[in-house]
């Protein structure tokens, strides 16, 4: 796979290829038009074509070949922000939902997998959140209340996380947490779409949008063929039809990951995240032979520092 946006391949992309389509040569309607072809992109054209509506999906490069083929593809209702944190800007019921997103988001993607057969190493497993060596646990008590207030009854303290060689000390444990290898995944989606009528286009930039009431939305490409649709679905990772509303509130964030071949069974299958600000995550990918410890954090806003090294 092209390593399109990126100077590195993923282990994602190293293991799994997503053939290309073609670029949009000629004006077409549909009843939707879906711009990004990451996983919000086609999920969204997924359950469109679901319900019978007719769907094109456009992407100026590959399908996933963007964020999606870079996430750690941990699936959590354990979010970066505590939910203390969420309750305290939003209020109960904004917690309530932010759970209830996420928790439907992964239960989502596993009847997907069951519906359509797909092999992607999707599993169910456990997640824990532990503070650093010496620090306090109270971040924890108040995330525990949080937690419940926010309908994830099930999130409780145990004495530590299952790390051999690692004391992580009480933290929480967040249960039915999930992965998956992504790129397999979105490769049997984009299948499915096209089986159910979905026509996905790659190398196809939405340059314009038009919405206008009473006529069709428009959507030309900068190429010049038009695609006309009663609706418009922008899922790129930040959106390209407002380069004001949004992109003046937003700012960008980088996180590193690298992956490291460790023999099988030495780390204890999980999600595991500390509570240091920026965070750090691991998980397990399975390889030929082996595994790949998948360990990422150092989040920082983009531009600040020339520190990649």
């Amino acid at each position: 796979m092209k390593r399109g946006s990126g100077t590195t391949a993923s282990v994602w992309m190293k293991t799994a290829e997503i053939p290309s389509r073609p670029a949009l040569a000629r004006d077409i309607t549909a009843d939707i038009c879906v711009v990004g072809a990451g996983i919000a992109g086609l999920t969204t054209a997924y359950l469109l074509a679901e319900e019978g509506r007719s769907v094109v999906v456009l992407d100026d490069g590959q399908i996933a070949g963007g964020e999606t083929s870079r996430t750690t593809a941990h699936l959590a209702n354990a979010l970066d922000n505590r939910y203390f944190d969420i309750e305290s800007m939003h209020g109960a019921a904004g917690a309530q939902l932010a759970a209830a997103s996420h928790t439907a988001a992964i239960e989502r993607i596993e009847a997907i997998v069951g519906k359509e057969k797909i092999d992607c190493g999707f599993e169910r497993l456990d997640g824990f959140l532990f503070v650093p060596p010496s620090d306090s646990t109270e971040v924890l008590d108040r995330e525990l209340a949080a937690a419940h207030r926010a309908g994830l009854t099930s999130v409780e303290f145990v004495e530590r996380a299952p790390l051999k060689g690692f004391d992580s000390g009480a933290c929480l444990r967040f249960p039915e947490q999930a992965q998956f290898h992504p790129l397999k995944y979105l490769r049997a989606l984009a299948q499915a779409i096209e089986k159910k009528g979905g026509r996905i286009f790659n190398s196809t930039h939405a340059e314009a949008f038009k919405d206008d009431d009473g006529a069709p939305c428009r959507v030309t490409t900068s190429r010049g063929p038009v695609v006309s649709s009663g609706a418009i679905v922008v899922a790129t990772n930040t959106p390209v039809s407002d380069w004001v509303g949004i992109h003046t509130k937003q700012s960008a964030y980088r996180t590193y990951v690298i992956g490291v071949r460790i023999p099988s069974g030495s780390v204890t299958r999980a999600l595991y995240w500390d509570t240091v600000d920026p965070y750090h995550y691991v998980r397990l990918q399975d390889a030929a032979r082996d595994e790949v410890l998948i360990v990422g954090g150092e989040d920082h806003k983009t531009g600040q520092a020339d520190d990649a090294e």
